[in-house]
């Protein structure tokens, strides 16, 4: 049963006539584009910034107000990460938001994590946004980089029309970004089977490598309907694939001709299906956070984030240890960088200029402290102290 009273019907592309018996038979108002439906946006085209700026006041909204001066930087840090970073979530699966929607909520996020309130200025954010976005691994704070994330999550419905024909949506056209394709070729391959769903042309099947890859100025001699429609299957019956390469061959081109022949001579077809794995896992099924540290892939490793991150010491002293590490401690060096007044020498020892390495390892105070330290938990002190970056 549907109450009629209740629900609102949208019409597209339709003509006067047909939307006054629409009106007559359903009984319900009739409203126009664009719509709020399950909390996104409906619209013929991409969403602006305008129509999203409800989902960026919703997080704005979540911001503490008197309680955010009694949060450290830590406690600050865990809301960014699991509240205000999982509002634009159920966005970013159907659609990438407008950069500026981006940059919006970005705002938000690092202003609250630095100054505790919406907006912070450039004094008070201590490391770039872009490093503080990567994951621990890669000497970031964890937080979830927006546009990566909208980019992996995406990445389901391709995995989805490719490995489950159930879907009520399955075969039609899903109109996705040259980066998503381009990512999610890069991250599955084909192992044939049956070679019905494998397409020749395009898919990933020959030893983990496309043709497009192997044999690319042979490729460029297929049409395209024909690299969207041939098979496996098809393509190796009667050695049809080439009947599909059209124009004038050169010596390149035969030369990947031979190439493609006799490796496609060295396929066996058999009874099961075919089957697409995700190479980011080890089970070969697509995961978002495989997906996500895939776009990581290349970046350099911090090789002290376990010493950092996984240890038992309190959130705010891993905090300071890993800023201690990008070397963003207001000591006098980085004060005089900023032009901002300091005094000339450590404070503690009056020794040496006060530097992020002086005062954590250097300082006469700072040698004792570690003495005692160590002397109190019966452990050696290491020979050599190696530089924090």
């Amino acid at each position: 049963m549907v109450n009629y009273t209740k629900s609102t019907a949208t019409l597209l592309h339709c003509d006067y006539d047909t939307t006054t018996v629409a009106i007559a038979n359903l009984g319900c108002p009739i409203t126009q584009l664009p719509i709020t439906y399950l909390g996104i946006p409906l619209t013929i085209r991409r969403p602006t910034a305008a129509q999203l700026q409800p989902l960026v006041d919703r997080i704005a909204g979540r911001l503490p107000t008197w309680k955010a001066g009694l949060m450290n930087k830590p406690g600050r840090l865990a809301l960014v990460k699991s509240v205000l970073g999982a509002i634009p979530v159920h966005q970013l699966l159907v659609y990438a938001p407008p950069r500026k929607t981006l940059r919006q909520i970005e705002k938000i996020e690092h202003g609250f994590l630095w100054a505790g309130r919406r907006a912070a200025n450039g004094g008070q954010c201590h490391v770039n946004w872009c490093s503080v976005c990567r994951p621990i691994q890669h000497g970031g704070l964890g937080v979830q980089d927006l546009e990566r994330a909208g980019l992996a999550l995406r990445l389901r419905w391709l995995w989805f029309s490719c490995t489950d024909p159930e879907r009520a949506w399955h075969g039609l056209d899903l109109q996705s970004s040259s980066e998503e394709r381009a990512l999610f070729f890069a991250s599955t391959f084909m192992t044939v089977g049956n070679g019905s769903s494998a397409r020749f042309w395009e898919d990933r099947w020959l030893n983990g490598k496309s043709v497009c890859e192997l044999m690319p100025q042979l490729h460029t001699c297929i049409p395209k309907r024909r690299c969207k429609d041939r098979t496996v299957a098809e393509g190796l019956l009667g050695n049809s694939w080439a009947r599909d390469i059209l124009g004038v061959l050169g010596v390149h081109e035969i030369g990947q001709y031979l190439q493609l022949w006799q490796l496609a001579q060295q396929v066996t077809l058999s009874t099961e299906p075919d089957k697409l794995t995700w190479r980011w896992t080890t089970s070969g099924v697509y995961t978002s956070q495989s997906a996500y540290l895939a776009t990581f892939q290349g970046s350099t490793t911090c090789f002290s984030w376990k010493l950092i991150w996984k240890n038992g010491a309190p959130p705010k002293v891993k905090f300071f240890h890993w800023l201690a590490c990008q070397d963003r401690c207001w000591t006098a060096e980085r004060l005089a960088r900023h032009g901002l007044q300091h005094h000339p020498r450590c404070l503690l020892c009056d020794q040496a200029p006060e530097t992020t390495r002086h005062l954590m390892l250097e300082c006469p105070f700072a040698r004792q402290t570690w003495h005692e330290t160590l002397a109190w938990l019966r452990m050696q002190p290491p020979h050599r102290v190696m530089r924090p970056h």
